[in-house]
């Protein structure tokens, strides 16, 4: 009996001497989140979180799968992240878990035989369990497993980073779009909206710990409350927003919008809101309706362009991003083209250009047509030289303008800020702080960037 108590708090103290942790995070905004809120469950859970990647414990490696190079990007990193460690007597407990894990699964097991832990995108909450279990039983735990659409989203509470002015919140996670290039349905699993209440719960939370910025996250932020039952729901949760946090000077982004699913009445939210700031993010992905097709995304063209149309005539003052993918399979000379028109009428704010990654498992992993690369790269240059003419000719727009932003960098005597459709102003730094809402002249454009100068009233 007595030493069946010794043993036990032997193996408690063994537990609780192995309690710093470090987070590495790979990918999206949405990941960036999670390992905030991964982070402040180790904590609750009696963890210490250290910068030091050398000196922690346990090591957490958040993952991404979008993209091949991304995913063996990480993985060699891990690889040498562990290699180096053990160089110096160094044997932290590695768990991987994320997007990568769950798409890969034994796959990633085999090539980083190091970790002890490697879990999915569901369960990460049971983290601590898993390393409690594992200092005790000294066998590798797997967890691979996805939620069922019944299952509710009701993440909640993240150990923020406290010198930004800015903070994520997600509001859904999971998909239901199954686009034919993407992974990320079958890695997250169905969409699942976060209770409104919760969301509530967490911006009065957010606003009380002095952040001035909050960025709504979601696959498809659009189609948010489908799964429990609302119709239009993310209108109902930007009027609820609205209605509750008018009084506050919090500024409210959300990402990212689908365009099969955004809808005229949330431009219309956005323009009458005191909070909402005027910048959508609309991933185009092509401008041929026939790669549209081919892609599942469930619009097409002049579908897209009518949405456009009505955010630049209800919010002239708007700014509107975009994705796009070249080189699909099939993707022809034709195709290309009618995605340098788009690129032209549509006259993007800001867009994030890739050549088309081929994942298994995907409907468009066995298309044929497979573009080679070099192609793929001489059509990604036309693109970005397009996108960045139209760039210059609007920075130069500015010039003379008068805009307010709030300002979230400061480097010694320079500073700058975002206006609320995302546009970025540099100026000199004259006493200002972060957050802080200022009126700002612009005075030149220079190397891609707006500079201006403080407005005194």
């Amino acid at each position: 009996m007595y030493r069946l108590y010794y043993l036990s708090k032997w193996v408690e103290n063994l537990i609780m001497a192995n309690k710093t942790f470090f987070v590495e995070t790979y990918g999206c905004q949405m990941n960036k989140s999670r390992s905030e809120h991964i982070a402040q469950v180790m904590v609750q859970n009696g963890y210490h979180l250290i910068e030091d990647k050398k000196r922690a414990d346990i090591l957490l490696f958040n993952t991404c799968a979008v993209r091949e190079h991304a995913s063996e990007k990480a993985i060699s990193n891990i690889q040498k992240t562990i290699k180096d460690l053990n160089k110096i007597s160094r044997h932290p407990i590695i768990v991987i878990f994320g997007c990568m894990s769950q798409f890969l699964k034994n796959r990633l097991v085999q090539r980083v035989p190091g970790a002890q832990i490697v879990i999915g995108t569901s369960n990460i909450e049971q983290i601590p369990q898993y390393l409690e279990e594992y200092t005790r039983k000294k066998k590798k735990i797997l967890d691979f497993n996805l939620p069922s659409t019944s299952q509710v989203f009701d993440e909640r509470g993240y150990l923020r980073n406290s010198s930004q002015i800015f903070t994520f919140l997600p509001i859904t996670y999971g998909c239901n779009n199954f686009c034919s290039y993407c992974v990320v349905p079958y890695t997250t699993g169905p969409q699942r909206s976060k209770p409104l209440l919760t969301i509530l719960k967490e911006i009065e939370k957010i606003i009380q710990d002095g952040y001035q910025e909050i960025i709504l996250l979601g696959q498809n932020v659009n189609s948010y409350g489908l799964d429990l039952g609302l119709k239009n729901g993310f209108e109902v949760l930007l009027q609820t927003i609205d209605q509750n946090f008018h009084d506050s000077s919090i500024w409210i982004r959300f990402l990212t919008s689908h365009p099969k699913d955004m809808r005229p009445s949330i431009v219309d939210i956005v323009k009458n809101s005191p909070l909402m700031t005027r910048y959508f993010h609309l991933p185009i992905q092509s401008g041929s309706d026939r790669i549209l097709a081919a892609m599942n995304r469930g619009y097409t063209r002049d579908h897209y362009m009518g949405l456009v149309n009505y955010i630049r005539q209800t919010l002239p003052d708007s700014g509107i991003g975009t994705d796009i993918i070249i080189g699909f399979p099939g993707e022809t000379e034709r195709d290309f083209l009618d995605t340098l028109d788009i690129v032209q009428e549509a006259q993007f704010e800001q867009a994030y250009t890739y050549i088309y990654s081929s994942r298994s498992g995907t409907a468009a992993y066995q298309l044929p047509d497979q573009l080679p690369l070099a192609e793929k790269k001489k059509r990604l240059q036309l693109l970005n030289q397009t996108l960045s003419d139209i760039h210059q000719i609007k920075l130069k727009a500015w010039v003379g303008k008068r805009a307010k932003i709030m300002i979230d960098q400061i480097e010694g005597l320079n500073a700058s800020g975002r206006t609320t459709d995302n546009q970025r102003i540099f100026l000199p730094n004259s006493n200002l702080f972060l957050g802080q809402v200022i009126s700002v002249v612009v005075i030149n454009t220079l190397k891609g960037k707006l500079y201006g100068e403080l407005v005194l009233s």
